[in-house]
């Protein structure tokens, strides 16, 4: 059996604690929250040990992997801690609250020779995977555009990071691994209800010569995930929530019948096999680094209202 444990066990977390208890092979051994009534109360509902203090959890319990799903400013204290501790780590997007904590933390886990996988989510929904397949097989064609909305209200538990590195995370993340990597961004990005920006439009251009558009707020009533790529030969677009993808041409359109899969518990599975040796792991701590590399340009875009270069 292989012993994980959550550390952070609010609204994202206990889903990480559901997701493991019902993974065959693993045992949950314990949950951590500095709120000590929600850790027990976890813990009672998945049946394994509550902790309100990490340091004592990763002491006693000895994992050989944890779900960090803290508040982002703690990521970085978290993980290096965990690492440290010569445990694997998962760490919820954003990998930290800057670029240069996140680099830390990616040197110290390759030194140490661990796996540390940022929680990008998006790149374990099924219809990306059946994405990168039509366009890796060229059946879109030359690709010319890759557009993204993620718009809802705000999510309350979302206090210490805007909605770039909070929601277009996932986009970004996602694009790259479609398209490749980006090579400057223009972004218009600000607040009107929020400590944080609360609004952003950016333009990616990529290596690749493709434009890429990403539109993420808490601003809009309806909550949308959307994703459309436009090719020479087809286009296609995917709601992530529902998973359903269609396929359009100058003759037909097609919509694929597809079996919905959680991403998370896909996503768990695989860092779990990674952690055994049974797979290479599809998202790196490079993967994060980058994903922050490009949302700190963007922000650096809407602020200064110039186009930023990454490379």
């Amino acid at each position: 059996m292989t012993k994980v444990a959550v550390i952070g066990v609010g609204f994202w977390g206990r889903n990480h604690a559901r997701v493991y208890s019902e993974i065959e092979d693993v045992e949950l051994v314990a949950v951590c929250d500095i709120d000590r009534e929600r850790s027990k109360s976890v813990a009672k509902r998945y049946g394994c040990r509550a902790y309100s203090d990490f340091k004592e959890m990763l002491l006693v319990e000895k994992p050989d992997a944890v779900s960090i799903c803290t508040p982002t400013t703690t990521h970085f204290e978290i993980t290096s801690e965990v690492l440290n501790h010569g445990v694997h780590s998962l760490t919820e997007k954003p990998l930290c609250s800057t670029l240069e904590e996140a680099e830390k933390l990616r040197d110290l886990a390759y030194s140490l020779g661990l796996r540390l996988m940022p929680g990008h989510i998006e790149r374990f929904n099924p219809a990306v995977g059946r994405i990168k397949t039509l366009i890796d097989n060229g059946a879109l064609g030359r690709i010319i555009l890759i557009t993204a909305r993620r718009v809802s209200r705000w999510p309350e538990r979302i206090g210490d990071v805007g909605v770039v590195k909070d929601s277009a995370i996932h986009d970004l993340d996602v694009m790259r691994f479609l398209i490749g990597d980006v090579e400057s961004v223009y972004a218009k990005v600000g607040s009107l209800r929020h400590r944080f920006e609360d609004y952003a439009e950016a333009i990616l251009h990529f290596e690749s010569e493709v434009t890429g558009f990403i539109e993420a707020n808490w601003l809009t009533p309806r909550r949308i995930r959307s994703l459309i790529i436009t090719g020479s030969e087809a286009t296609v677009s995917l709601d992530y929530i529902s998973q359903e993808v269609l396929i359009e041409d100058s003759e037909k359109v097609l919509q694929p019948t597809v079996k919905w899969e959680e991403p998370l518990m896909r996503e768990l599975k695989h860092f779990i096999n990674a952690v055994l040796g049974k797979e290479s792991l599809l998202l790196t701590a490079d993967d994060g680094v980058e994903a922050l590399k490009i949302c700190e340009a963007i922000l650096k875009s809407g602020y200064k209202g110039e186009r930023i270069y990454l490379r």
